[in-house]
């Protein structure tokens, strides 16, 4: 697992720990808002913020090692 894979993990467990992800749906979003925070983003010529699909899949990918 890379470095990035485990902050990832950890930004997760501290989400569910300590600041109140206490139920499924909590949890789920706050690997939503974490993943969001991590992958990748660029400003699209329309000024929305763009998530890299493809840094979200290497992430994906970065966990399962």
């Amino acid at each position: 697992m890379t470095e990035r894979a485990r902050d990832f993990m950890n930004a997760i467990w501290d989400c569910r720990n300590n600041q109140g992800a206490d139920t499924e749906e909590k949890l789920v979003s706050a690997i939503l808002q974490v993943a969001a925070e991590t992958v990748r983003s660029y400003t699209a010529q329309n000024d929305l913020q763009v998530l890299d699909r493809d840094d979200m899949i290497q992430l994906a990918q970065e966990l399962q090692e």
